[in-house]
């Protein structure tokens, strides 16, 4: 399996939830521009008159980091991360949150930092998850 980072760029703002600094990924802005793309010829979506296309990566993470931090208060759900060490405590949680300006996509999906949160993507579609049945423990187990 092949696992890929993309690349984090520091936005101007913090957080109003964790008081982290922002951080937006090349996905997000990828997502942000396609979304918007091809405006100007009549294509793609006719959400906003600003074209991203041709915005900065500096002006565009704080945008973007503007959206997030306006939706502090729509976390829908979190879970740690895979790279997440209980025995030394070290905790990276993923949080999804809602969208809570008029965007055409409903999620954010971010990782909670010791000193930072990223923002790694979003989506259009995001399914709460079923809760998950544990095992019973038999008495032979306990």
């Amino acid at each position: 399996m092949i696992y890929k980072n993309s690349g984090l760029e520091e936005s101007s703002m913090s957080d109003p939830r964790t008081e982290l600094p922002i951080h937006v990924s090349t996905t997000v802005r990828k997502k942000y521009r396609e979304y918007y793309a091809g405006q100007e010829k009549g294509e793609g979506h006719n959400f906003s008159r600003t074209n991203y296309g041709t915005m900065s990566n500096t002006e565009l993470n704080d945008i973007i980091a503007q959206d997030f931090a306006a939706s502090y208060d729509k976390a829908m759900h979190m879970f740690l991360s895979k790279g997440s060490n209980l025995n030394t405590k070290k905790r990276e949680w993923i949080e999804i949150r809602g969208v809570a300006t008029f965007r055409p996509f409903n999620v954010f999906f971010s990782v909670i930092r010791d000193n930072s949160i990223d923002i790694i993507t979003v989506s259009t579609i995001w399914k709460k998850p079923r809760a998950i049945r544990r095992p019973i423990k038999s008495v032979r187990e306990s």
